[in-house]
């Protein structure tokens, strides 16, 4: 196996933790678990984290994809992937942002109280929250399809 191959491989590995985590989350948080929704957001966080520490890391060492061999429409379904991937990081850091500013007004413990009028923030949070988990799914589905691109060019 090529070595690039087998980090895109570990890659969607990591991206389907990252998804995975994030479904979790937003499960936990429908049914008020407050401190589990935090568990899973920055477990999600930190697989995001790890991944774009190795792909400075792979970059440096084994450097960039050769796009010679792809065929157009191969580089399209990456390009709407980097797409996907960009609004589940700017909406995932955006939520997150939004959390830290109003993390003070709730409870203390593990459980989260019926809220009629979310403010403001906590409105944005949940959009933009959603908006980066549909992005990861869709990031890694067609991660799937640059994944199978791969594999097919390697045999």
């Amino acid at each position: 196996m090529d070595v690039h191959l087998f980090f895109w491989t570990g890659a969607q590995i990591i991206l389907g933790g990252v998804v995975v985590c994030a479904t979790l989350g937003v499960r936990s948080i429908r049914y008020k678990r407050l401190r589990a929704h935090k568990r899973y957001m920055l477990g999600a966080s930190l697989l995001i984290a790890a991944f774009l520490v190795s792909y400075v890391v792979k970059v440096v060492f084994l450097g960039r994809e050769d796009f010679s061999t792809w065929t157009s429409a191969q580089v399209w379904v990456l390009r709407v992937h980097e797409l996907c991937v960009a609004a589940m990081l700017l909406c995932g850091s955006y939520a997150g942002w939004k959390a830290l500013r109003f993390r003070g007004s709730l409870p203390k413990g593990a459980m989260l109280a019926p809220d009629e009028n979310p403010d403001r923030g906590r409105v944005q949070h949940r959009r933009a929250g959603r908006v980066a988990v549909a992005g990861g799914w869709l990031a890694f589905a067609t991660a799937l399809l640059v994944l199978a691109g791969m594999y097919s060019r390697a045999v």
